[in-house]
């Protein structure tokens, strides 16, 4: 408790002295600036107690001279006036202008100053000393308003430093205009500014100059004591350096910063403030460690108090936490060895009616129901175990309600069966079935239950009894749905449903019967790679209405098609941003597969869906099954991008039927009309019955092959065998004008094969008759 507190304590405590001192630095920063100003407000005080009147004293000569224009004799005694009215002025002359003294007169500036306790004359009109050309004449002539000069040496005349008021006046002309007449001045000298200077108080501010403006020579008065407290501060300080830093603080606004490194050895402040009078610059250094000695006093009385503060708290702190620490100890001995073994420890007696005593009734409590607790989870978890069993049991049962693996093996030949059924719990809703109800026809049902989970199981359970024997009877897919409907209705209390899509498919010719109770349509992957939906009507669900009639569809497959049932589990299955697989998206994954191999496409479908939802439970059961069409007496080609089909049918009666069987599937699963499917099947007909009839008692028989290859505007016949040579495309036709008793027997077949062909060829190749016969998938008029 002690360690926390304090690591809490200190840092605030610490936080607060920071914060407190630089606000204190701040203060005093802001105490600088002020007395910077007083300072500089003193100074304008003093100096303009003695300079206004002497500006106003000059002006009010001025004004004289431009209302009267006296004769030379006058001027001096004029200037005499001036110095005895204002004891402070060091000299003062009358210069005048040559044009506007007459043109009988010479340039002319008596020149009175003070010297010792006398007044000396100066002529300032000589040639040598040109004051028309000096800056205090000729600044006031050429502005033709008062001003004060920069500090100068004035040689040849005061003989000292000194700066001048000039204030010009004017002669009025005839025409009413007014013309520059010369100039009256006063001059100071430097050494009573450095006296009045010398004579201000710095108190505690640190040391301090005036500086005339730029432009001027290097000129500084120290104020006050400034040249002791350099000694005592810093001997090598640079006076002219920290003028031209105060310049250019005073160029950029800034009123007080730090004195720059290499002008002061020790850490300083400069502050800066222009002069109204002379306009001079006041300039004072303040020592860091005076500005900020306020500030380290506040801050060693505060760490005093801290550490004062601090004792008494770890003091307070220690007995408070041993008062507090010596019950929890011993509550804490007493639940030290509590255990899910061994909860029967003693807790101590206690009468406190503090947080102690609270715990202490707390735990005796908590004892007590997790005692109870632990009893009631055993119970608990030997009922989870006894259902998870159960449950476990139920998967079974309601797998093995489904066709085994071996199921597809056993199928008839030309039929491949792949399925595949993923819970979205333990037990599952969705269902699967296919079995063989006749030669040459499979039964196939997918299924998939309104409801999840147990209720799902046993009603899908019902369902998949009723598909086994209702089925194996041979109905018809309408009729079946019919009657499991009667039967699902029939005591469906918890009014469940199912959607069931249910087909029959024939092996032998590729005709598809289905019927849907709700379900969506299944897909039909062509061997080209194009995937359509199969074709028919959609009823209401079973189970929910007796009266419902099932509408059959039909359809055709061809050898190399696949016909894939799916449930919504599929196409609703959702990814983590909540979208859905999609119908749109497993049409693509079927057309992107490299083949329609039943296994391959349900593992595919599969593992995409399961890719797509990663990271999310999965809501629904998934089911899938693929059925496709594989007769081992029809081979695939694929050549150019033009798929073809090669039939090797036996060379008898049936075998004929068998390929006519094949190319009407072929035809009808790619939407070839019905008039040219009869067409094709005629033409296959003559031509192998005529190649079978010709072959005779030929001893070994005769082999034949028919391919089928389609185009998007043709359809590509090309039959060969190798028996004799024949060309149908020489025989000719009979004479069908004369007397039918006249007429030779046969050729008519020939002659209707060549009528109904748009193009038909003959080659002998190998030893083999090749016949290729072209049609148009438009029959020509």
């Amino acid at each position: 408790m002690l360690f926390w507190i304090l690591a809490v304590t200190i840092p605030i405590y610490a936080g607060a002295l920071y914060l407190a001192y630089q606000t204190t630095a701040r203060r005093l920063e802001a105490g600088a600036e002020r007395d910077a100003d007083e300072l500089a407000g003193r100074l304008a005080a003093g100096l303009d107690g003695v300079i206004r009147p002497i500006e106003g004293g000059i002006r009010t000569v001025a004004f004289q001279l431009e209302e009267v224009d006296p004769p030379r004799s006058q001027y001096e005694q004029r200037i005499r006036g001036i110095l005895s009215a204002w004891p402070d002025v060091y000299g003062s002359t009358i210069a005048v202008e040559t044009a506007n003294a007459g043109g009988n007169q010479q340039p002319f500036a008596p020149y009175l100053f003070r010297r010792g306790d006398g007044i000396g004359f100066s002529d300032l009109s000589r040639d040598s000393y040109a004051y028309r050309d000096l800056p205090w004449y000729r600044r006031a002539a050429d502005s033709k308003s008062p001003v004060w000069s920069l500090p100068y040496f004035d040689a040849g005349g005061g003989e000292t430093w000194m700066v001048t008021y000039s204030m010009p006046f004017f002669r009025r002309l005839p025409d009413a205009r007014r013309e520059l007449a010369g100039v009256v001045t006063a001059d100071l000298d430097l050494n009573w500014v450095k006296s009045t200077a010398a004579g201000v108080t710095l108190g505690s501010i640190g040391m301090g100059w005036l500086s005339s403006p730029p432009g001027a020579q290097p000129f500084v008065v120290p104020i006050g004591d400034t040249a002791g407290r350099i000694a005592q501060f810093d001997a090598s300080m640079q006076q002219e350096a920290i003028r031209r830093a105060g310049e250019a603080m005073l160029a950029s606004g800034v009123m007080l910063a730090p004195v720059p490194q290499g002008l002061s050895a020790r850490p300083a402040y400069l502050a800066v403030r222009n002069l109204q009078t002379l306009e001079w610059r006041l300039m004072l250094v303040i020592p860091q460690r005076e500005l900020l000695a306020g500030a380290r006093e506040l801050l060693n009385q505060q760490l005093s108090l801290g550490a004062i503060g601090l004792a008494l708290l770890i003091a307070a702190i220690w007995l408070v936490a041993a008062a507090v620490a010596h019950p929890l100890r011993a509550l804490a001995q007493a639940v030290g060895g509590a255990s899910e073994e061994a909860l029967d420890f003693q807790l101590p007696e206690t009468r406190r009616r503090d947080e102690v005593g609270v715990l202490t009734e707390a735990l005796r409590r908590m004892r007590s129901s997790l005692q109870r607790h632990i009893q009631l989870r055993a119970e608990s978890l030997a009922e989870q175990a006894r259902l998870e069993h159960e449950l476990e049991i139920a998967a079974s049962i309601q797998q093995s309600m489904l066709p085994r693996r071996d199921a597809a093996t056993a199928m008839p030949a030309g039929v491949r069966v792949a399925a595949a059924l993923l819970p979205a719990k333990q037990v599952g809703g969705d269902l699967y079935d296919y079995f063989a109800i006749r030669e040459g026809e499979i039964l196939f049902a997918i299924g998939d239950v309104s409801d999840k989970g147990i209720p799902a199981a046993l009603f899908m359970a019902r369902l998949s009894a009723l598909l086994r024997v209702l089925g194996a009877a041979g109905e018809l897919p309408d009729r079946l749905l019919t009657g499991i409907n009667a039967r699902l209705v029939d005591g469906n209390e918890a009014c469940m449903f199912v959607t069931v899509g249910c087909g029959l498919i024939n092996v032998n010719t590729g005709r598809v019967r289905y019927a849907s109770a709700g379900h969506e349509a299944p897909l039909v992957r062509h061997l080209e790679g194009t995937v359509r939906p199969l074709g028919g009507e959609n009823g209401p669900a079973l189970g929910i209405d007796t009266d419902v009639d099932y509408q059959l569809g039909e359809g055709f497959i061809a050898p190399g098609d696949t016909l894939v049932l799916f449930t919504d589990g599929v196409t609703e299955a959702e990814a983590e941003d909540g979208s859905q697989f999609g119908h749109e998206r497993l049409t693509r994954l079927l057309g992107e597969a490299p083949d329609g191999d039943p296994p391959a496409l349900v593992r595919r479908i599969v593992n995409t869906v399961a890719a797509h939802a990663s990271g999310y439970r999965a809501t629904d059961d998934l089911t899938v099954m693929a059925v496709g069409l594989r007769p081992p007496e029809v081979a695939v080609r694929r050549s150019d991008g033009v798929v073809s089909w090669v039939i090797e049918p036996d060379a008898s009666a049936a075998g004929i039927r068998q390929a006519q069987y094949w190319l009407h599937a072929i035809l009808a699963a790619r939407e070839a009309g019905s008039d040219r499917i009869g067409d094709v099947e005629l033409i296959a007909e003559e031509l192998l019955t005529n190649v079978v009839r010709a072959a005779g008692s030929r001893e070994g028989g005769v082999r034949l092959s028919l391919e089928c290859a389609l185009t998007v505007s043709d359809i590509m016949l090309t039959f060969r065998d190798d028996g004799p040579p024949f060309d149908p495309t020489a025989v000719e036709g009979p004479n069908l004008d004369g007397d039918i008793a006249d007429r030779d027997v046969g050729g008519l077949g020939i002659l209707l094969v060549r009528k109904l062909a748009d193009d038909c060829r003959y080659s002998r190749l190998d030893g083999w008759n090749v016949v290729e016969i072209r049609l148009g998938r438009t029959p020509l008029n």
